[in-house]
């Protein structure tokens, strides 16, 4: 969407936010098609699992295979893959470091993190330690949510709140008076928002700087899966906090 917020535009509303789609194969599995990286957040393990020849036991001979898992609190399915099952739910993902993230993935260990994966693929061998293994373009440690701070984060979470109940008119208390039009007006977002196939959730509100907030979130709308960003900048006036523009990060 364009406009006063700067945001892509894709048909009227659609797209409100950034993100990176991941297609939707069955139900709302994520499709190994895509081309766009996953974002993730969850547990970082590691774990020596034993590899060939029997793949039973470490202890008895086998072939150690130290591995980084990601474990994730709620469970996700594949498809778009010759070995994908979509009706299996599963909640791990193996990770794969690369020379530039093998050094972060050491120091965070036990960590929530957030990670963006690449070449994602279905298990197909003894060596695969999940039903998902992808390579880690980027790992940093998950924001605390309760490093939010002061009233205009408080706009900013209230705000994706609105949305995330598909309530245009609460949204739109938010944001600067002036800038309450087009996509942006109540009738909009509540058409958008309301009409999700998933709700919007956000994921973690961030400062970014003075009066600025690095905010991720996810959503599921018929043309696909949502993992975005936005950098929302907020402004003072008359003692009250408003939205006074998102930047988007990504391409929904």
């Amino acid at each position: 969407m364009g406009g006063v917020f700067g945001l892509v535009r894709a048909s009227s509303i659609t797209l409100f936010f950034t993100c990176a789609f991941v297609g939707v194969g069955s139900a709302s599995c994520i499709d190994l098609q895509n081309s766009q990286p996953l974002m993730f957040r969850g547990r970082l393990e590691f774990v020596v699992f034993p590899g060939s020849p029997n793949f039973a036991d470490v202890r008895k001979g086998d072939h150690p295979e130290p591995t980084y898992i990601l474990r994730l609190s709620d469970p996700i399915c594949i498809t778009g893959d010759d070995f994908a099952d979509p009706s299996r739910m599963f909640s791990i993902v193996h990770l794969v470091p690369s020379d530039a993230t093998a050094g972060a993935l050491r120091g965070l260990v036990g960590a929530e993190v957030d990670v963006v994966l690449k070449e994602p693929m279905a298990a197909h061998t003894g060596h695969h330690h999940a039903p998902l293994v992808a390579w880690v373009e980027t790992v940093s440690k998950a924001a605390d949510m309760t490093a939010e701070y002061g009233a205009a984060a408080r706009t900013v979470r209230g705000f994706y709140d609105a949305l995330a109940a598909g309530n245009g008119d609460q949204a739109a208390a938010f944001i600067v008076p002036e800038r309450r039009i087009g996509p942006f007006s109540p009738a909009a977002m509540t058409d958008f928002y309301g009409g999700l196939v998933e709700p919007l959730r956000v994921i973690s509100v961030d400062v970014a700087g003075p009066g600025a907030f690095l905010v991720r979130y996810e959503f599921r709308s018929r043309a696909g899966r949502c993992n975005g960003r936005a950098i929302v900048s907020t402004v003072s006036r008359g003692g009250a906090n408003y939205i006074l523009s998102i930047r988007a990060l990504d391409r929904c």
